[in-house]
């Protein structure tokens, strides 16, 4: 719902009040949802990307899409599609990050968006809400998105934060995401005084399975009946974004290929990994991934 045209550069070193003099930059689809699908495709996964579009900026999207390959359903907006900036300090390693906002200014966009989901929703075994929400957008409307796959039979997983995951929630998921700070959050939202309190709060609503991510620490694997953990490989960090993403797309790939939960989840770590080993805004490499997954994890853990 919230896509945007990504912009990675780099910088010998960013300077306050000055010109910081950057290299040629390097454009890239982005927003999570987008994100996803590309993860998908890539692991040879059919998938389809559901994105509003705008603008100059969106129909360079929608290009940069076609040239991949991806298969798109387009929403159209008057509104122009959001830019992402990252740039890179060589100086010090660092990477600096500029998320702007995305905006809908007419309702009939979003609306459209859920019209073309009740419309397609038959021909898809998963639906995936991810990504921040635009200005505009009901912050309830991954949870009109779940309502549409619990009427369809189909698996809903959310992968968002804040309101829009709070709100994402009220007719429940197959898979949550959520990351420590996320995870603290809808603890005090949700009044519970301890982790087995809001899992069970989340499970009530609706939640099956709980991935709780603690980056390179550790992610959890949780359920109503047990909870497994993982340890990510160790890698060398080029470049943070889309590393979320490209998780819940290995994780979907590896259900898809008929793995155990458990062990879709270390292939979505496995895809992770490849994603934090790319430059800038690029995403995984499907051998890489197979390579860390088959060096990393060599068990296939109970569910």
């Amino acid at each position: 719902m919230n896509p945007s045209l990504d912009i990675g550069t780099e910088a010998e070193e960013v300077i306050t009040d000055q010109k910081t003099r950057c290299k040629q930059p390097v454009y890239d689809p982005g927003g999570g949802g987008i994100n996803v699908a590309r993860v998908l495709h890539r692991l040879g996964v059919q998938s389809e990307a559901l994105f509003i579009s705008g603008g100059y900026t969106g129909s360079l999207l929608n290009n940069m899409m076609s040239d991949e390959n991806i298969n798109c359903l387009q929403i159209d907006s008057k509104d122009l599609t959001r830019q992402n900036i990252s740039i890179i300090d060589n100086s010090s390693g660092q990477q600096y990050r500029f998320v702007l906002p995305g905006k809908i200014s007419d309702e009939s966009v979003w609306k459209s968006a859920l019209d073309k989901i009740r419309s397609v929703i038959s021909g898809y075994e998963y639906i995936v809400g991810s990504g921040s929400l635009p200005q505009g957008a009901p912050v309830d409307f991954y949870s009109r998105v779940a309502q549409l796959c619990g009427e369809a039979d189909k698996r809903f997983i959310l992968d968002t934060s804040g309101e829009s995951l709070f709100q994402g929630l009220n007719n429940g998921a197959e898979f949550i995401k959520p990351n420590q700070e996320e995870f603290n959050e809808m603890k005090r939202i949700f009044g519970a005084d301890s982790d087995e309190a809001l899992c069970d709060t989340l499970f009530k609503k609706g939640v099956k399975h709980i991935v709780h991510t603690l980056g390179k620490e550790k992610t959890i694997l949780i359920t109503p009946e047990s909870r497994a953990e993982f340890t990510p490989p160790k890698v060398n960090v080029r470049s943070t974004i889309g590393a979320g993403d490209s998780f819940v797309g290995g994780l979907i790939a590896g259900l898809i290929k008929g793995f155990s939960k458990a062990r879709s989840v270390q292939y979505g770590i496995s895809t992770a990994a490849s994603t934090l080993q790319s430059e800038g805004t690029d995403l995984c490499d499907a051998q890489e991934v197979e390579e860390i997954f088959e060096s990393s994890f060599q068990q296939d853990p109970k569910d």
